[in-house]
């Protein structure tokens, strides 16, 4: 470019140099925070990371799906309000916090609940700014004046009315049940947080004594000597049992029935019941039931009136309820010692190798118990009721469309929310009970007395709520619920509801099920009208992204390596919907070479604008509205330019991401730079005038318009790209940087979506299209025979195609670096194609040898033969037909299409080669 213009295009673009410059001056210059005004709101809530670590791929795929949206909507004139935050995540933040003390030798317990909270708190300030540098390089355009916490005061507030609000209307509850336990956090948590792991164990068979004076008849032979076999994966637990079960049909046991077995090694008596849950196929048909510490074994022993026994402390040890030697022994350590004991007592049957299913603690990764616990309850029959009406009325949209049947399972058959955490880290339920009359107050300030007695002395319930039941709030908590006044009032209504949630599958029940039932609940509104999954990140293994097994990529890096542009737009690029995502961090490459087309596409724009004497400043996407001459090749990149803002709109309001960026890829990168561009450049060359066409000036002006027009509709997918670009033509356009500086591209008007402005054209974009596809052809034919692209060849096209192609004649010896003829006399050797129903011909003579050329095609014809054989067998297969997906089947028609148009243009170049020559 001329550099008297004052830009300051390099050769290269550096994204590692221009994105962490736009990412602080957007947020120095308060770019992304609502402006005041009566402009029609849009709001999203992000979903808020947990202060346990680092952002990972799967958060920069959901946060750039949030930005497009948000940035979209801004450019289309939008009161757009991105609310960030962060979570306080109890039972993962605590495990994080508790570990680090312990490597320095430090005790939470021994610290207490006050000094902990504070070491957390440490944790979180730290942890938290790390995620929110994060999502400001990736670009994420959040409105960062409207931070929340999830336990910041205006907050937790919130989530302690949300608790009183429904302990007064009676769904809230205490009960003794059993729970899944996390022996690492010691704390209850949800069947959510609960993975399953395939492990090598064992199955011990162990005897079990049958008191005779119990019995009312003789023991089958079968059983001799008096014992009962039982095989466990668990014997530890033999401890806690009260009964030996056997199926009521099961005739080797009839006899057994209620008798009674002595328990090995402490010698307490248990009954034998019977009871239809023995599977009497497995193992020896014997069942000990231990109602404690397992789920099936506690349904038994309420059906049987077996009572209680726990025999396990909150870290997995056994407790005083087991013989001495055991007490305060670890799990696994007293199941060691316990098959020692029994194998020396004779009643170690055998032990067998078992493959068993684990339940493992997601948070503390450790196996879960089942333990016997008081805990708080939410009741969730009428909450349900309210998430199933919104989907089933159509006032709430799920994409993908087949996670509502998963929706409706969940809640069709919901159980409870234990909503009680035995943790420190998080919002302590507000249940204080008087210590002298013992009653209950529930309330969210603290009561300085007894409203029943007077009692100074209160104490509040320890546990804290799981984090769930604050997150459920989020979408209008983040909004200041419950209004302190009409100014508070107002705000709420301003921003709530919400637009659209984004976020993972994994999360359907825990968060975004429960975010219906609070909406509805609390305000009486939807939080939001849909809901987006994103895929899952996967390795190109097929593994999900996980850091203990170090497969996840360090986003810094590929920011740092990439950019983050190129990273944003080669996850959306790869999206489909309701499919996972294989990552490779090479994925990378077709953003960054994207980027860098665009960069010296600006580069071209503004040296041919300096040639022509267009002034740049004169070429925003709004001056397109002027009149313009007829010229078919403007008449064309017009129709494409508008087709793809439709089709980017619509692709944005039905959030099928993958097809919005695809379509301006192809426009900007397959349509403008490779086709339109490459018109320019002849026009710049001579400077022509052609008697119906546009000169080059206003070619090149129509040009710097639609790549304006074009930065736009990319910007909320490349942010930084598009920004840099877009200051710099500024500058070209003799704007100073500080007066540039002031604004953003993300501040200017999204493209005209309306056809009434410029009406899409399709003749112009199917003729234009079918020049794409000859030139193809003869670069095809150019590359097959190693013809340079600077050598001129003749070419030949029916005379059929005279009427519509022979309009873009110009444009076709241009870009194809060939003289055409329309029908004619052919010459011997010629090299042949059919594209879009076309037979496109190039003369070959003196670039190939004629019997040589015979004997290739005869080889290709009948290779092409063989594989349309196999194609049309594959398809005369109705079994293949009717049972495989339809883009496969639909995939192999056009495969043999495809082969059977080859095939067709290299026997019609066979006909005109044995001929000696032909007629076009």
């Amino acid at each position: 470019m001329d550099s008297a213009q004052g830009g300051s295009f390099q050769h290269t673009y550096s994204p590692s140099e221009t994105e962490p410059k736009h990412a602080k001056r957007w947020v120095e210059q308060r770019f992304f925070e609502v402006q005041d005004g009566a402009q029609q709101g849009y709001t999203i809530v992000i979903p808020p990371p947990n202060v346990t670590g680092d952002l990972h791929i799967g958060h920069v795929l959901n946060n750039t799906l949030q930005d497009i949206l948000i940035r979209w909507q801004r450019l289309k004139g939008r009161s757009a309000c991105w609310i960030p935050g962060t979570d306080h995540a109890s039972i993962a933040t605590e495990a994080k916090v508790t570990a680090a003390l312990q490597k320095e030798g430090r005790s939470k317990h021994a610290m207490g609940r006050e000094a902990f909270l504070q070491e957390a708190y440490r944790w979180k300030e730290k942890y938290s700014g790390r995620i929110t540098d994060a999502l400001k390089r990736m670009g994420a355009s959040c409105d960062w004046s409207r931070e929340v916490f999830t336990m910041d005061d205006g907050y937790s507030r919130a989530v302690l009315t949300a608790f009183v609000e429904l302990y007064n209307k009676g769904l809230v509850y205490r009960g003794k049940r059993l729970v899944n336990w996390c022996p690492a956090s010691q704390s209850v948590i949800s069947d959510e947080e609960v993975t399953s792991e395939d492990r090598q164990g064992h199955l011990w068979h162990i005897a079990y004594r049958i008191c005779a004076d119990t019995l009312t008849g003789a023991l089958p032979n079968a059983l001799a000597p008096q014992e009962l076999v039982v095989a466990t994966t668990r014997p530890e637990t033999l401890f806690g049992d009260l009964a030996l079960a056997v199926h009521p049909d099961d005739e080797r046991y009839a006899a057994l029935v209620g008798a009674s077995v002595l328990v090995p090694v402490c010698g307490r008596k248990i009954p034998v019941i019977a009871d239809t849950y023995v599977d009497r196929d497995f193992g020896t048909g014997v069942v000990k039931i231990t109602p404690a510490h397992d789920k099936n074994d506690f349904d038994v022993g309420q059906r049987h009136g077996l009572g209680l026994l726990n025999v396990m402390n909150p870290d997995a040890s056994l407790n005083d309820q087991v013989p001495e030697g055991y007490r305060g022994l670890d799990r696994y350590v007293a199941r060691k010692k316990l098959v020692s004991e029994l194998k020396d007592l004779g009643l170690l049957v055998k032990t067998d190798n078992h493959k068993l299913v684990l339940g493992i603690s997601e948070r503390g990764q450790v196996p879960i118990e089942y333990y016997l616990s008081d805990q708080w309850y939410f009741r969730m029959e009428g909450m349900a009721k309210l998430a199933l009406e919104a989907t089933r009325s159509g006032a709430l949209t799920l994409y993908p469309k087949y996670t509502e049947k998963i929706w409706d399972h969940w809640l069709e058959n919901i159980q409870d929310w234990c909503v009680s955490r035995q943790l420190w880290w998080g919002h302590r339920i507000p249940v204080y009970t008087c210590t002298a009359c013992h009653k209950e107050v529930c309330q969210v300030e603290t009561p300085v007395a007894c409203p029943h007695c007077g009692h100074k002395e209160m104490h509040q319930e320890n546990d804290v709520l799981d984090t769930w039941a604050s997150s459920w709030l989020w979408p209008f908590a983040v909004h200041g619920w419950p209004p302190k006044d009409e100014a508070s009032k107002q705000e709420l209504e301003r921003f709530y509801p919400t637009e659209v949630i984004v976020t993972g599958q994994d999360i359907i029940f825990f968060w975004i099920a429960r975010m219906v039932m609070a909406g509805r609940l609390f305000t009486n509104q939807m939080p939001f009208h849909s809901v987006y999954f994103t895929p899952l990140v996967r390795d190109d293994k097929g593994r999900k992204m996980s850091k203990s097994i170090g497969n996840s990529p360090d986003i810094h890096e590929l920011m740092s390596t990439f950019g983050a542009d190129a990273l944003r737009f080669s996850l959306i690029h790869q999206i489909v919907l309701g499919q996972d995502i294989y990552w490779k961090n090479e994925s990378c490459d077709m953003g960054r070479h994207f980027a860098n087309k665009l960069w010296n596409a600006a580069r071209f724009l503004t040296s041919a604008a300096s040639r022509c004497g267009v002034d740049v400043a004169q070429c925003s996407y709004e001056s397109l509205g002027r009149e313009l001459p007829k010229d078919d090749t403007l008449n064309w990149i017009l129709s494409e330019y508008h087709a793809t803002v439709l089709k980017a709109d619509e692709s944005l309001k039905t959030f099928q991401f993958s097809e919005y960026a695809a379509a301006l890829y192809e426009f900007l990168w397959l349509v403008y730079c490779d086709w339109f561009v490459e018109l320019l450049k002849p026009k710049l060359e001579t400077q022509e005038t052609e008697a119906s066409g546009a000169p080059a000036s206003v070619l090149v002006s129509v040009a710097l318009a639609l790549f304006d027009g074009s930065l736009r509709l990319l910007h909320p997918l490349m942010p930084f790209v598009t920004e840099e670009i877009w200051q710099e033509l500024g500058k070209v356009a003799g704007q100073t940087r500080d007066a540039r500086s002031l604004k953003t591209i993300g501040h200017q008007a999204w493209p005209d979506a309306t056809l009434e402005r410029f009406p899409v054209d399709t003749a112009s974009i199917a003729r234009m299209r079918r020049v794409q596809s000859v030139v193809t052809a003869v670069r095809a034919i150019r590359g097959q025979y190693t013809i340079h692209p600077g050598v001129r060849l003749k070419v030949f096209l029916p005379a059929s195609e005279s009427p519509r192609l022979g309009p873009s004649r110009h444009e076709l010896e241009r870009l194809a670096r060939v003289e055409v003829c329309f029908g004619g006399v052919l010459p011997a050797v010629v090299g042949a194609a059919l594209t879009d129903g076309v037979r496109v011909l190039v003369d070959l003579t003196g670039h190939v040898e004629a019997s040589a050329e015979k004997q290739r095609l005869v080889s290709r014809i009948t290779r092409l033969q063989s594989i349309i054989e196999g194609i049309d067998k594959k398809l005369g297969n109705a079994a293949f037909v009717a049972g495989a997906p339809p883009e496969i089947v639909a995939g192999a028609k056009g495969q043999r299409q495809q082969n059977a148009d080859e095939m067709e243009a290299l026997n019609f170049a066979l006909s005109v080669l044995d001929a000696g020559g032909g007629m076009a």
